[in-house]
């Protein structure tokens, strides 16, 4: 029999697992909640199958400087900066000795809103080895513009509330990664070109793993709330591989209009995946077709069946790896105005 040492030895890879909580409570909505127990089973099953779980900076950084990393590997993450993070998930990491993530919107902090974190609960997380990054001041949709707002003060505006929450996340813990949670996971070109230009990470709300290839203004997450926790699809996604998609088109997640089914063509690389059983889906729709575009399958479109609604839609694609054991996953999330030019919750 061999030694228990074995399992130790850890195999190089180039991606990993990001995992995105709000809530950890069962008395909060469940649409961006997770229970408690819940919560504790997904730790469990991370603790018993051998999986790294590790620091944001230094993984992100890695594999977007082609750097290897752990194989198994998973960051843990959580929005908004709820009390029951401390109350009710905190403990549970604390005695594993992981580490975790906490994207502060810092408004509601220091304002003392009841449900949410206080500065002397995030510092005692902070000195346990959680990481405090940036959720921007009050959550705000951010590709949305005030009325008679130009292009370029809607930008200085969205630049302050980034640069005003990264000090005084420093100031009260001593943390500046310089790593941003979009709210609602809404973004659009121009706000990722600044991000990249003030030397941030962006982290989105769609769904996939992160390799080199993923573009890091729009890092996918795996949402663990609502209809998304059980353990079966939580065992499938942190044991998932990023799809290689080197292009997409549009490169936008606001849709027009005047086009409310919109069309989405990816590019990919060549990898260990199965391109036969290559499948997408658009929220609220199922399985949608795929129509490949060169001989070679290289590049395919695909598009949802009937117009998305008012709010946040996904499209999402997946293939099971060679050996069947991973599935490869690209999620592109859409954003569609309300017809006098606003976002919803």
């Amino acid at each position: 029999m061999l030694p228990l040492l074995v399992p130790a030895i850890v195999m190089a890879a180039d991606s990993a697992v990001f995992l995105q909580y709000h809530h950890v409570s069962d008395k909060t909505p469940a649409v961006t909640s997770i229970s408690p127990a819940m919560f504790k089973q997904h730790l469990d099953y991370l603790d018993k199958n051998d999986f790294n779980v590790a620091p944001i900076e230094s993984i992100t950084r890695a594999i977007q400087n082609g750097q290897p990393v752990p194989d198994k590997t998973v960051v843990i993450t959580f929005d908004d900066a709820y009390k029951n993070i401390y109350e009710n998930a905190f403990p549970i990491l604390k005695e594993k000795g992981w580490p975790f993530t906490i994207f502060v919107s810092t408004q509601p902090v220091d304002r003392g809103f009841g449900k949410f974190l206080t500065w002397k609960q995030i510092q005692e997380m902070s000195r346990a080895g959680a990481t405090i990054a940036n959720h921007t001041i009050s959550h705000p949709h951010m590709p949305e513009k005030k009325s008679g707002e130009s292009d370029q003060a809607w930008l200085q505006r969205s630049k302050k509330d980034i640069t005003d929450t990264e000090e005084r996340i420093k100031e009260k813990t001593g943390q500046s990664i310089k790593m941003l949670a979009w709210p609602f996971g809404e973004t659009d070109p121009a706000l990722r070109k600044m991000i990249k230009e003030m030397g941030y990470i962006g982290f989105g709300q769609q769904s996939g793993a992160i390799g080199p290839l993923s573009d890091f203004t729009r890092l996918p997450r795996y949402p663990m709330s609502g209809n998304y926790t059980d353990m079966g699809g939580f065992r499938t996604k942190v044991n998932s591989r990023p799809l290689p998609v080197t292009r997409q088109e549009p490169d936008t997640a606001i849709i027009d209009p005047k086009e409310l089914m919109p069309p989405l063509i990816l590019t990919l690389a060549n990898g260990q995946y199965q391109k036969k059983q290559l499948n997408c889906y658009v929220s609220g729709q199922g399985k949608v077709e795929l129509e490949w575009l060169d001989k070679e399958k290289t590049r395919f479109r695909t598009q949802a069946k009937s117009p998305l609604p008012v709010g946040r839609s996904r499209y999402n694609c997946t293939a099971p790896s060679m050996d069947g054991r991973h599935y490869y996953w690209f999620s592109h999330q859409w954003l569609r105005f309300t017809k006098d030019g606003k976002a919803i919750d």
